[in-house]
C-alpha cells in the first residue's frame, strides 16, 4: 500500500491536496492511505515512514524544508515534493533532493503529472530480479544493478556492493530488464545507464571507472538511447 503525508497549515489547502490525490490514485486502482498534518511539528514527531511527502513550506515554528532535512535523515528513497506560493526556496529544494516543486495556486493537471511521475519512480525504484543458484535464490534490486556480463553459461551481475553468478542466458535476463534503464551494448554485457560516465567507439567507462566493451553496431542506438535517458533524467 502507498503511504502519503500531507503537511499543510491552511486546512482548505490541505483538504483540496487530498482530495486530488484520492481522485488521481482511485483512477490508478492504487491502494493508499493518506495521513494529514497541520504543522511540522506533528510530522517530525511522527513515524516518519511514508513513500510520498506533499509538504508547504511556510509553516508556523517549523518550515518544510527543516521538516524535510529531517525525513532525508531517515530515510533516503522517500519522495519530497513540496507545494508553496513563492519560488524562493527552489534552490533549498535541490539541497534536500526534492522530487519536485509545486506552485500555488495549484494546477490540477501539473498535479497529476507529478503525483504519477512519482509513482512511476516508486515503482521502477522497487523493481527487483531472482538469481537463482543450486542453494539459494538472492534477490537483486535493479536500481542496484551496474551491468550483467555473460560467460559462457554463466551470468555475472556486477552490483554496487558484489558480483552475483549464476547459470543463466544473457537473452533471457535482457527480457527481464527491459523497459528500465538497461542496454545491450554488446554480445557479452548488458549495461545501466544509470552507471555510465562516458562512452567512445570502444568502451563504456562506469563511474566507478571499471570499462566494459560497446559493439560498433550498437554504438548509434546506445548513443541514442543515452541521450533520451539523460533527457528525461533531468526533467
Amino acid at each position: 500500500m502507498l503511504k502519503i503525508a500531507i503537511c499543510e497549515d491552511e486546512i482548505n489547502q490541505r483538504q483540496g491536496i487530498v482530495s486530488i490525490i484520492k481522485k488521481y490514485l482511485n483512477l490508478a486502482q492504487k491502494q493508499h492511505k493518506i495521513v494529514e498534518f497541520s504543522n511540522g511539528e506533528e510530522l517530525m514527531i511522527s513515524v516518519l515512514d511514508f513513500d510520498i511527502y506533499f509538504l508547504d513550506i511556510l509553516m508556523n515554528k517549523i518550515t518544510g524544508i527543516d521538516v524535510a532535512k529531517k525525513i532525508r535523515c531517515i530515510n533516503e528513497k522517500a519522495i519530497i515534493i513540496f507545494i508553496s506560493g513563492i519560488k524562493d526556496y527552489v534552490f533549498e529544494a535541490f539541497d534536500v533532493r526534492a522530487f519536485n516543486y509545486i506552485l500555488k495556486p495549484i494546477n490540477e493537471e501539473k498535479f497529476k503529472k507529478v503525483l504519477y511521475s512519482a509513482l512511476e519512480s516508486i515503482v521502477k525504484r522497487d523493481k527487483f530480479i531472482i538469481a537463482k543458484t543450486i542453494s539459494q535464490k538472492t534477490k537483486i534490486c535493479l536500481k542496484d544493478i551496474m551491468y550483467v556480463e555473460s560467460e559462457k553459461r554463466k551470468l555475472k551481475i556486477h552490483t554496487t556492493y558484489d558480483i552475483i553468478e549464476y547459470y543463466y542466458k544473457l537473452y533471457d535476463i535482457e527480457k527481464e530488464l527491459s523497459g528500465g534503464n538497461f542496454f545491450r551494448c554488446h554480445k557479452s554485457y548488458i549495461v545501466n545507464f544509470k552507471y555510465v560516465y562516458s562512452y567512445d567507439n570502444t568502451f563504456i567507462t562506469l563511474k566507478n571507472l571499471e570499462k566494459i566493451y560497446i559493439s560498433k553496431y550498437k554504438l548509434n542506438d546506445f548513443s541514442k538511447a543515452f541521450m533520451y535517458y539523460l533527457k528525461n533524467e533531468e526533467q
